[in-house]
């Protein structure tokens, strides 16, 4: 008995005293002398800096600044309710909440009841970590802030659906080449995925440090090898100022350029590509307003459209998604708001645009989502902007989701984390879409602050995300001289055969000669390339709307304007069997007639061709028909007739075997030769 009641007083004892360490330990703290009595200067230098912060951060909303002087208080006296909780709210506000949570925590562990708010904070804390439920039960327990509860409520609702329905993905670090030990987000790249433009933070020669203590944000670029690794990124010098530069958009070619610099509250500056290096960037004056922030960028796929993020007067809401139009002074301008299926009255940020030519990407605060910003995505059909789709678990989190662009056959996105395991700060990654109809992945970053996604850890049964496929083609290649094989600068127009509309005009490198075309499908194309002193090549590209994902890569070698020299104009048709010109006929036409009249020198042969269906007889006239057809055309226009004769070959010379459709196809054409010069 004695025994038993001397292990109940040991009991009892630790009890106590445990209870009393919790108590000691949980004690709220303030910055007193009573609290204090031996530290007096130590007390002094805290109470100086929470001053100073309390003014940066009520009065001018500097959290950043706040916070440098909260933590050097919190140093001294970590166990004080206010403070925590205000170097939080600091976190917070810099839209890096994790960071903060733990002093929420510790708040709450001084003081649960400090202040009021701290319920609503509990439950975004609960939310972040995808602890829904018990997030939902904060948010209906908080007495304030009632209507962000009710938001964060529904966001919680819709993030235990999409958990249901989770994308498959792998995630992958690109790499050291690409990532530092500091902040790396903003991936641009070119639409074949082969160029890689993104915004660092990390030091080099004559980088400074900026304002919040890290080095100012400057644009790198990194090249896919043959091995599909990315190589050592290098500073692009031309883009780079002594202050922050960030890239924003890119043309699907890489050829010109987005960059946002913070002048005049933010603006967009754009660039193109001479001597294979970026001009000087230059504001875009019909977009940038004094008054307003602008940022983020993305080209259309012609390239006569810039959709752009503003917080502008007459929006419907914060920063709202707009897009601006090419005029024939090629100069941008006409604004329009995308409208209230885009647009909410929360914040629409980072817009990208497919080379598919009808599908936006973008991130929001407003539409249906598991928090933070997600990312969704709408098509132009019809005249009007489908809603919004939220692309799903676990590309969007109950974090910050933001800056997401992906190559032309949406298999391969990019996007930014602070993930663990990577190279350190912001590293970019490599999002491969698993399944069948897999077509997207996104990033995570803001300019200057981004969110971290949260890893998924648990194991489940994962669904494809029903999207469907993108329907274009991607026509690369290079153009170069027919005898000497190097590359040449030339012009590439872009138009519609069914109103002979011309729908954009582009430029090969002028150094490789190389070139990107995105032709959506759904439309019958003509691609024209000239280049002065060179005849002129054309190519049609019918793609109806079934027209799924295609890469088509070719040397296309123009030949010198000499005589002898021949090309096929690839893009005048005819009735059937008959040898009456096309409407579609009328842009090829046009062309040979400005040759003509570009050269007044030169007399042609128009020569006509078929396969060898039918009798000689029949197909030599038909094709003598056709050859005047269209020398009837140029007359008319007024070319001379003496520069211009007609002959008919019939299935004389055939330049494919006659044993297919498609090479029957290529016999069937209209021949252009220079007889004179």
């Amino acid at each position: 008995m004695h025994k038993f009641c001397n292990m109940m007083k040991k009991f009892i004892y630790t009890i106590c005293f445990l209870f009393f360490v919790c108590i000691s330990y949980g004690q709220n703290k303030e910055f007193t002398k009573i609290a204090f009595p031996d530290n007096t200067k130590e007390l002094r230098a805290a109470q100086s800096n929470i001053k100073k912060g309390k003014k940066a951060f009520e009065k001018y909303a500097d959290y950043r600044e706040a916070m440098k002087y909260f933590l050097k208080a919190n140093d001294f006296n970590p166990k004080n309710a206010e403070l925590n909780y205000k170097i939080f709210l600091c976190y917070y506000e810099l839209y890096m909440p994790e960071n903060g949570f733990s002093y929420l925590e510790q708040a709450i562990m001084l003081d649960s009841n400090y202040h009021p708010d701290m319920l609503f904070y509990r439950g975004v804390m609960n939310q972040y970590y995808y602890k829904f439920d018990t997030a939902i039960y904060y948010f209906t327990i908080a007495k304030t802030m009632k209507n962000k509860a009710i938001k964060h409520i529904n966001e919680c609702h819709t993030g235990k659906l999409m958990l249901e329905n989770e994308v498959r993905c792998f995630i992958d670090n690109v790499g050291e080449n690409v990532n530092s030990e500091e902040d790396e987000y903003n991936p641009i790249i070119t639409a074949d995925g082969t160029t890689l433009y993104f915004t660092s933070r990390r030091g080099g020669k004559n980088i400074d440090y900026a304002p919040d203590g890290k080095y100012y944000e400057n644009i790198y670029v990194s090249e896919l090898n043959p091995n599909k690794q990315w190589d050592k990124a290098e500073f692009v010098k031309e883009l780079n100022s002594e202050t922050h530069d960030a890239v924003q958009g890119l043309s699907h070619d890489g050829l010109k350029i987005v960059i946002y610099r913070n002048d005049n509250n933010g603006d967009l500056y754009e660039s193109k590509k001479r001597n294979n290096k970026f001009q000087n960037p230059k504001p875009i004056p019909g977009i940038n307003r004094t008054e307003s922030h602008e940022t983020s960028a993305a080209y259309s796929f012609d390239g006569k459209t810039i959709y752009f993020c503003s917080d502008r007067q007459g929006g419907y809401g914060k920063h709202d998604i707009y897009k601006a139009t090419l005029n024939k002074k090629g100069k941008f301008d006409k604004i329009e708001n995308l409208g209230s299926v885009i647009n909410t009255e929360e914040e629409e940020r980072c817009v990208f645009a497919h080379p598919d030519g009808k599908t936006i990407y973008f991130s929001s605060q407003g539409h249906d989502g598991m928090g933070g910003y997600d990312i969704y995505y709408s098509t132009f059909e019809n005249n009007q902007w489908s809603k919004p789709v939220n692309v799903g678990y676990p590309i969007n989190t109950p974090g910050d989701d933001i800056y997401f662009v992906i190559t032309a056959d949406g298999k391969i996105g990019y996007y930014a984390s602070n993930q663990s395991g990577g190279m350190g700060g912001k590293d970019i990654y490599l999002i491969t879409l698993l399944g069948p109809e897999k077509l997207f992945v996104y990033n995570t970053e803001d300019n200057l602050l981004a969110e971290s996604v949260k890893p998924f850890t648990e194991s489940k049964s994962i669904k494809t995300l029903d999207i469907e496929p993108p329907k274009l083609t991607l026509l690369k290649g290079t153009v170069v001289d027919e005898e000497t094989k190097t590359p040449i600068f030339a012009d590439i127009d872009l138009y519609n055969l069914e109103n002979n509309e011309l729908l954009a005009s582009f430029e090969s490198n002028d150094i490789t000669g190389k070139f990107l075309l995105s032709l959506p499908s759904g439309k019958n194309y003509s691609v024209n390339v000239k280049a002065q002193d060179y005849l002129f090549h054309s190519q049609n590209f019918n793609l109806p709307d079934s027209a799924g994902y295609q890469e088509i890569e070719q040397i296309i070698e123009l030949k010198k304007i000499e005589i002898g020299k021949e090309i096929v104009l690839n893009n005048i048709f005819f009735e059937f069997n008959k040898a009456t010109l096309l409407k579609e006929s009328i842009n090829e036409l046009e062309n040979v007639y400005k040759l003509l009249v570009d050269n007044p020198n030169i007399s042609v042969e128009i020569s006509g061709h078929t396969d060898n269906v039918g009798s000689a007889t029949y197909n030599n006239k038909l094709s003598l028909e056709r050859a005047n057809s269209v020398v009837k055309y140029l007359i008319d226009k007024g070319i001379a007739t003496e520069r211009l004769s007609a002959v008919g070959y019939g299935f004389d010379k055939p330049i494919a075997p006659n044993t297919s459709e498609e090479g029957r196809q290529k016999n069937r054409r209209t021949e252009f030769k220079i007889l004179e010069k």
